[in-house]
């Protein structure tokens, strides 16, 4: 019996030299602090970030806010927000779906030779978000000529676990002609010591959105099984250290130590980086690190 063979329009082959790195967390501010440090890291980074919002006009309640930064070519970064109905059958599908239409729209327009802004879906909101990175609200994407891009960096809305986008997107880049060769260079998990022994023990549901039942959303999954999963999952984890003079009291044993550090290696993979502080990390580091670069584990 011959068995039909799915033949690869040759991104592959070309040589995949361009990175996409997975953010993962289960807090949003310690996604937001390592996707920052990250995207600071590497000027020449496309961030693309994903956050949900509650929005009873829908059927599905809620609404999927997607940020897209790219760097200019004077140096500065133009970001846009859109927002759109989550409308397939899970978060999960959705984002990874969308994912892939904003990679092969950038890519396919610096591919063309276009200053990609046109390529860009439309911002539907201005929420300061031009302004605080030096470009006016008002201005026109197609006036403004971006920089190839480096590496992107694509920020899960909290909870979303990264493997399963990571392989959608690696079978996308595998079978599609985008004209710039991408590879997935690392899911990465973002990690804040402060309360991660609170989060790793809570059996209460994971909160997406919100501070409480009022104006919060939440997954049907608990909070610490989505930490520990997030975890397991990463290539590498990125740690946050805690901020202050040490960790809380609660958190030490009787010789006076904390071992939130000794928890998450445990619960990492055996090939897993460990990165005790995320600041100090560098993006494209990191993606030789996870693509098996000879780096000590810290």
């Amino acid at each position: 019996m011959i068995h039909p063979v799915l033949q690869s329009l040759g991104n592959a082959e070309r040589g995949a030299d361009v990175p996409v790195v997975l953010l993962t967390g289960a807090d949003r501010l310690s996604l937001d602090a390592v996707a920052f440090s990250l995207a600071d890291s590497c000027p020449s980074v496309c961030s693309i970030a994903y956050d949900v919002r509650p929005n009873a006009a829908v059927e599905s309640g809620l609404d999927i806010v997607r940020t897209v930064a790219r760097p200019r070519a004077d140096g500065l970064t133009f970001g846009e927000s859109e927002s759109f109905a989550l409308e397939e059958c899970c978060m999960s599908c959705t984002v990874k779906h969308d994912v892939g239409r904003v990679l092969k729209s950038i890519c396919s327009a610096f591919a063309a030779g276009v200053g990609v802004g046109s390529e860009v879906p439309p911002r539907i909101e201005s929420n300061g978000l031009s302004d605080a990175m030096g470009v006016s609200a008002s201005a026109s994407p197609e006036s403004l000529s971006f920089t190839m891009t480096e590496a992107f960096l694509v920020s899960l809305p909290v909870g979303l676990e990264g493997s399963l986008v990571a392989q959608y997107l690696t079978d996308l880049f595998r079978l599609d002609d985008w004209r710039m060769p991408l590879f997935i260079g690392a899911v990465a998990n973002a990690v804040g010591l402060d309360e991660f022994e609170e989060r790793f023990f809570d059996d209460d549901r994971l909160c997406l959105y919100g501070l409480g039942e009022e104006d919060g959303v939440y997954d049907e999954r608990s909070t610490g099984a989505v930490v520990s999963c997030l975890i397991r999952e990463s290539s590498c984890v990125l740690e946050l250290p805690v901020v202050g003079a040490g960790c809380l009291v609660r958190h030490l044993d009787a010789e006076g130590e904390c071992r939130c550090r000794d928890i998450i290696r445990a619960i990492a993979g055996c090939d897993a980086l460990i990165c005790e502080d995320a600041h100090t990390v560098n993006l494209m580091e990191l993606v030789e690190a996870a693509s098996g670069a000879m780096v000590p584990r810290v």
